[in-house]
């Protein structure tokens, strides 16, 4: 599997929960800017969760993972 699309330098996994016990999870790449903590980046992610998905507007988090997007230091091949 190939992808020809640029992504970022992290990979995010985040799961949410309202007061209706409706769930939300997004995930995908992020290129956090320099000096960013893992804490700004959660809060973002919350907000643009919040953006595409108002009703997890104050949601609960459930889960938050943050890893780098690699898999070893040297290119992976197949």
């Amino acid at each position: 599997m190939e992808s020809n699309t640029a992504q970022g330098t992290h990979l995010y996994i985040l799961s949410l929960q309202n007061s209706r016990q409706a769930a939300c999870t997004i995930s995908g790449t992020y290129t956090p800017p320099p000096g960013a903590t893992r804490f700004d980046i959660l809060n973002r992610l919350r907000l643009d969760a919040a953006r595409e998905y108002p009703s997890m507007e104050g949601a609960i988090v459930l889960y938050f993972a943050l890893d780098t997007n690699h898999l070893t230091d040297q290119e992976v091949t197949q």
